[in-house]
C-alpha cells in the first residue's frame, strides 16, 4: 500500500500515467497495432523537428528509435522519482509547497533519467543499425519474413537474411496486398524519404 501511495499521487502520478502510456504502446506494438518507428517517418518530413531528432540522438541514444529512447527516459524517471518521493515525503507537506517542490522534483527527475537512459542504451543500439548497415539496393528482391501481426501502408516489421546477418527491416505494403505474423514475401522497393521497404507476395 505504501508502494501505491507513492505512485498514485504528486508528483510520482505524473510518470506513473506516462509510464502506463508507454506500457500501452508496447502492448500494441507486439499485437501488431503499432510500429516501433510509428514517428520517424513524420520527424523526417519536418526539418526543425528533424534538427531535434539529431539533437537528442546526440545526447547519447544514437539510432535508437524515438519510442525506444522516450520510453527509457519515462522508466527511468519513475524508478528515480519513487525513490525521490520517498525520501523526501516528510518535506513536500500540503498545499502550495507540494506543488512547487513537486514540480523541482519532476524536473530533476526529467534531467537525471536522460543521461541515466542514455548510458544504458548503448549496448541495445547495436540492435537497431541493421537496417542502416545495408544500401536500400542491396536488398532489393530478397526474401522477408514478417514478424509484427500484421503490414500495410503505414507500420510492419519483418526481418531478412543478408551476407550471412539477420536485418531487421520496416516493410510496407501497396495494392491492398495482406500480410500477417510469419508470412513469406519480396522486398520489391524501397522508399528512401520513409526508410522502408514495399512488399508483395512471392511469385513462387
Amino acid at each position: 500500500m505504501d508502494f501505491l501511495n507513492l505512485a498514485f499521487t504528486f508528483p510520482t502520478i505524473i510518470f506513473s500515467a506516462l509510464l502506463l502510456v508507454v506500457l500501452l504502446f508496447w502492448m500494441t506494438t507486439i499485437i501488431g497495432f503499432a510500429d516501433i518507428d510509428m514517428f520517424e517517418s513524420d520527424i523526417d518530413a519536418d526539418t526543425t523537428q528533424s534538427t531535434d531528432t539529431n539533437l537528442w540522438s546526440n545526447m547519447g541514444f544514437g539510432d535508437i528509435p524515438l519510442t525506444v529512447s522516450i520510453s527509457l527516459v519515462v522508466m527511468f524517471s519513475w524508478l528515480i522519482s519513487i525513490y525521490a518521493h520517498q525520501l523526501f515525503i516528510n518535506i513536500l507537506g500540503n498545499g502550495p509547497q507540494l506543488y512547487i517542490i513537486g514540480l523541482l522534483m519532476i524536473l530533476t527527475c526529467l534531467l537525471v533519467s536522460v543521461p541515466v537512459a542514455a548510458i544504458i542504451s548503448r549496448p541495445l543500439q547495436r540492435f537497431f543499425k541493421s537496417a542502416e548497415t545495408s544500401q536500400s539496393s542491396d536488398l532489393i528482391g530478397l526474401e522477408c519474413t514478417v514478424i509484427t501481426g500484421k503490414v500495410t501502408n503505414t507500420f510492419g516489421q519483418a526481418r531478412t537474411q543478408f551476407q550471412g546477418t539477420e536485418q531487421l527491416i520496416e516493410v510496407r505494403v501497396e495494392n491492398n496486398d495482406t500480410f500477417t505474423s510469419g508470412d513469406t514475401a519480396v522486398l520489391l522497393d524501397y522508399l528512401k524519404e520513409k526508410h522502408c521497404y514495399i512488399i508483395a507476395a512471392k511469385p513462387w
